[in-house]
């Protein structure tokens, strides 16, 4: 076969996001803390814009006065979030699973805790468990160690296996951390073969330890918490409002453009560029707003049971239902939940709460918000006799009674995710307590 040379010509599509609808996909998923934040940067970087403050900031900070800092939602120092999602902006992973980490990094408490069980987030999601425990993975592998554990032994053991201590030993004490302090001490060091000399080692390594490594990146300061929606009352009906007091807003210096276009061609060069920079931004903001409104609304029309009569009424409902709803990406309605809470009759929730798969129902045709399945088991376990306690299968038993056909592994995972003991460390407990 003869090789020769050809030139050909191919047309092709790609899809390329541009700078600004970058920063309009990323101001979707920003608190009106975080937006207020970003705005000034933006106002520094532009001199045609000038910043409206919201009127009062959670946590006592109102804008103006003596004692405010108009760097000081700028110049703080990296918040454990974006110190996390910058780690894993460089990690190599299929798209999904980066996705999953940083949705897990949002879950994380103030500790750096996974609180959130595992199988919840997949539930959420519509996802398997088995990418949720590879998303957790790669936030087990961010800096500092131990951040995305789901207990404490699981941060302690993160740990030493990075210090190169974990042994055989310093596991069982990390398993076995309540017994040692317990009286079943002797009991446990005789069973696991460890000395109380080998003890007193472990325990000197344990302490060198951070149980909260998610310390490190929080302040004294009271946090920064404010709803930005509500949900009111509207006659007959609800009605959805963002929450103003805490909404900046960018204003156009118009006469400060003028004079500087007067200024020459260059100038009036930078004035175009300004000025469409500033146009984009506000096309963004307004596009933020009606988003949050139209997730609103459509919650109002999915979870109206809810805000009238409370967790028990809440309905299963993914972000892809919802999205469908509202002529929305999913991906757009996940970055309109992220970072935000609601505020209604009903008391303050995250966002992204409201999302959870079904639990089936026993007649084949209903099922139930996971959120609801756990309130109920909530108060059958708080109205148990004071005299005995309620086994996860009787549980399960009461639960079908009601219509929620429901597995015993399910109900301990959701007594556990609520922080719950089981029977047996209830009657003991109750034991204990009696006079």
């Amino acid at each position: 076969m003869a090789l020769t040379q050809r030139l050909d010509l191919t047309q092709t599509q790609q899809l390329r996001l541009t700078p600004q609808l970058r920063q309009a996909i990323a101001l979707l998923q920003m608190s009106n803390v975080d937006l207020t934040a970003k705005l000034a940067e933006e106002v520094e970087k532009n001199p045609l814009l000038t910043l409206e403050r919201p009127r009062a900031l959670p946590g006592g900070l109102r804008s103006g006065g003596e004692d405010f800092d108009k760097a000081a939602l700028v110049e703080q120092k990296p918040s454990l979030r974006m110190h996390l999602l910058a780690q894993i902006g460089v990690m190599k992973a299929k798209p999904r699973i980066l996705a999953l980490a940083r949705v897990l990094v949002d879950e994380l408490d103030a500790d750096g805790r996974m609180t959130t069980p595992p199988f919840e987030v997949a539930d959420r999601y519509g996802v398997v468990a088995g990418q949720v425990h590879a998303a957790l993975a790669l936030v087990q592998a961010c800096e500092p160690t131990g951040i995305g554990a789901r207990s404490l032994r699981e941060c302690l053991k993160l740990q030493l296996v990075e210090k190169g201590l974990l042994s055989a030993d310093h596991e069982a004490v990390c398993d076995g951390l309540k017994r040692i302090a317990g009286p079943e001490r002797a009991g446990f060091l005789e069973e696991h073969g460890i000395s109380e000399g080998r003890l007193a080692e472990v325990l000197r390594d344990l302490r060198g330890l951070d149980p909260r490594p998610g310390r490190a990146f929080t302040t004294d300061e009271p946090p920064l918490a404010a709803p930005d929606v509500f949900i009111r009352r509207a006659g007959a009906g609800w009605r959805v409002e963002l929450n103003s007091d805490t909404l900046p807003r960018i204003l156009m210096n118009d006469t400060y453009a003028s004079e500087l276009t007067a200024m020459g061609q260059e100038a009036a060069r930078f004035v175009s560029r300004c000025r469409a920079s500033a146009g984009w931004l506000t096309k963004a903001l307004e596009q933020r707003a009606e988003t949050i409104l139209k997730v609103g609304e459509a919650l109002i029309r999915r979870q109206s049971a809810y805000f009238e009569h409370g967790v028990e009424a809440l309905r299963p409902l993914t972000m892809a239902e919802l999205a469908e709803d509202i002529g929305m990406h999913e991906s757009t309605v996940s970055r309109i939940a992220a970072n935000k809470f609601l505020e209604s009759p009903q008391g303050m929730r995250e966002l992204r709460w409201f999302f959870s798969q079904g639990v089936g129902g026993t007649d084949g045709a209903s099922s139930f918000a996971a959120g609801a399945v756990q309130a109920r088991l909530r108060t059958m376990i708080e109205s148990e006799p004071a005299h005995r306690t309620l086994s996860d299968d009787k549980l399960v038993q009461m639960l079908r009674e009601s219509g929620v056909d429901v597995a015993r592994r399910t109900v301990a995972k959701y007594r556990e995710a609520m922080g719950i003991p089981s029977s047996v460390q209830r009657r003991r407990i109750k034991a204990a307590s009696r006079p």
